[in-house]
């Protein structure tokens, strides 16, 4: 395996992380169009330890981490493709991941990743992750090759398709990159956001749905974990970086949109982005998807207790709504709602604390974030980010 996990002695404290610039997933510039805000929200001095603080600390069990480890492992932060580097400090501050934005990558690029990877030291290694999408939301295409747009490879045959993220895949992996955040499972809609970008495969549900499984089935045959996205179907809402995506009501959904998801899941594609998205029926009213108890329950139901949930970018404009802009008030939410992993693209170098000040018995507890990191290891051993 490519990293490892070793046992190491108790932390007294892990300092907080670095912030970055940027947005989540924006198909062209990495801008951020709502800005956050600092939470008025009281810091503590010191991570609880576990139980009494006897415990030595096992990288492979998380009853042994601190609620600061445990928080900082369901977070990942995004770092421009030029500039891995930036969030060396996080990674070496136990952060659970890192997310590749746009820029020009360098040639060096998988000398960068290994360096910033390495300095994980004794702790558990970051996933590595990246769009790559095709067409026009492609952040390695510097360094490995362009791929056609999504909405070309849907015309294209399923075996085809495969071939193709297959090839890619492996180049990912060469890299260190471990997970895609593709294939879009959208549907077309013309008009719309998502197809004027020409990010879907297909219009038709059973078109989608094929391609995405496809390229899917590609990637995980080369060793790099797909995320199905965005759940429950971004077709025809607008641009959620710059405004709450409303999407029909559930009943209609589950006729159109959401069918290319049910296939993948159904297919034993369980790690899924979900979306800014609201829809009557499937989320509370005024609550996007990525932080609706209701509808994280229905796709947890779904995807079952071993299933990745990933928050598109909780810096987008949609993901603020309700919470005034207050970045570790959005990202504490989504966990407690029910996702696995908080994504976040900006806000105050420490909102891990932010986030471990609000661990409570009656909201976030210790025993939901044990329960996200295990599946958060569990996908790291599968697809060779640990040992």
């Amino acid at each position: 395996m490519r990293r490892k996990i070793r046992r190491f002695a108790p932390l007294v404290g892990i300092a907080t992380i670095f912030a970055v610039s940027g947005c989540g997933m924006p198909p062209t510039n990495d801008s951020v169009n709502g800005a956050l805000v600092e939470d008025p929200t009281p810091i503590p001095t010191e991570s609880i330890a576990p139980s009494d603080g006897e415990l030595p600390y096992d990288a492979n069990d998380p009853t042994t981490w601190t609620n600061r480890q445990l928080v900082a492992q369901t977070i990942f932060r995004c770092a421009s493709v030029s500039n891995v580097g930036a969030l060396s400090k996080a990674v070496r501050q136990g952060l659970g991941g890192v997310v590749l934005l746009g820029g020009v990558a360098p040639a060096d690029l998988d000398q960068q990743i290994t360096k910033l990877v390495a300095g994980a030291s004794d702790r558990v290694s970051p996933i590595i992750a990246s769009d790559e999408e095709g067409g026009a939301v492609q952040r390695l295409a510097d360094v490995i090759y362009p791929l056609r747009s999504a909405e070309t490879m849907g015309t294209w045959p399923d075996s085809e398709v495969t071939r193709t993220a297959a090839k890619y895949g492996k180049a990912m992996k060469k890299l260190g990159v471990d997970m895609a955040l593709s294939p879009v499972a959208d549907l077309n809609s013309p008009g719309h956001f998502i197809g004027s970008q020409s990010r879907a495969f297909s219009s038709t549900p059973s078109g989608a749905a094929r391609s995405a499984i496809a390229w899917a089935t590609g990637l995980e045959s080369a060793g790099v974990t797909p995320v199905i996205k965005h759940w429950p179907g971004h077709g025809l809402a607008t641009d959620t970086h710059l405004a709450p995506g409303i999407l029909p009501s559930y009943d209609k959904l589950k006729t159109s949109d959401l069918l290319p998801f049910d296939r993948a899941i159904a297919a034993g594609f369980t790690a899924v982005m979900v979306g800014h998205l609201e829809s009557k029926g499937l989320t509370e009213r005024g609550i996007p998807a990525s932080r609706s108890p209701k509808a994280l329950a229905v796709l947890r139901d779904q995807i079952g207790p071993d299933g990745l949930i990933i928050t598109d970018s909780l810096s987008m404009e949609a993901a603020l709504v309700g919470v005034n802009h207050r970045s570790g008030e959005v990202v504490r939410t989504s966990l407690d709602a029910g996702v696995d992993v908080a994504l976040i693209c900006s806000g105050p170098s420490d909102i891990v604390d932010r986030v471990v000040s609000q661990i409570t018995p009656e909201g976030l507890t210790r025993d939901d974030l044990i329960d996200k990191v295990k599946r958060i290891l569990a996908w790291k051993k599968r697809f060779g980010v640990i040992d």
